[in-house]
C-alpha cells in the first residue's frame, strides 16, 4: 500500500521555520524523517488524552528532542505539527481546538 503524504498549512510553517533557523535540520526532516513516517506510519507512538487521535514521531538532532505530530486516515498521512518536544504539542492542541 501506497501512502501518501500532507502537511497541514500550519504544519508546512513549522516547517520552513525550522529550515531557515537551521537548514540541517531541515535537511534531516525532509530527506530521513517524512520519507520514513510515510514508510512506517504505525512506528509512530500513539498518544493519550487530548492528542490520542496523533501519533508521535520523535527523534533528536543536535541533542533537542523533537516530534513530528500526525494522523493517519486510509491511504494519507496528514501532519499537524513539527517542532521541539513540548512546543509541537501545545501546537497540535491549538489547531485541533483541544484544549
Amino acid at each position: 500500500m501506497s501512502l501518501r503524504l500532507k502537511l497541514k498549512q500550519a504544519a508546512a510553517k513549522d516547517l520552513y521555520k525550522l529550515v531557515k533557523k537551521n537548514k540541517s535540520l531541515g535537511r534531516v526532516i525532509i530527506n530521513q524523517v517524512l520519507p520514513e513516517i510515510v514508510v512506517n506510519p504505525f512506528q509512530g507512538r500513539m498518544k493519550q488524552g487530548d492528542l490520542s487521535q496523533f501519533r508521535s514521531w520523535d527523534f533528536n538532532f543536535k541533542g533537542s528532542a523533537y516530534r513530528v505530530l500526525y494522523e493517519i486516515e486510509g491511504d494519507l498521512v496528514r501532519i499537524f505539527a513539527i517542532g521541539v518536544h513540548d512546543v509541537s504539542y501545545r501546537k497540535a492542541k491549538s489547531r485541533t481546538g483541544s484544549s
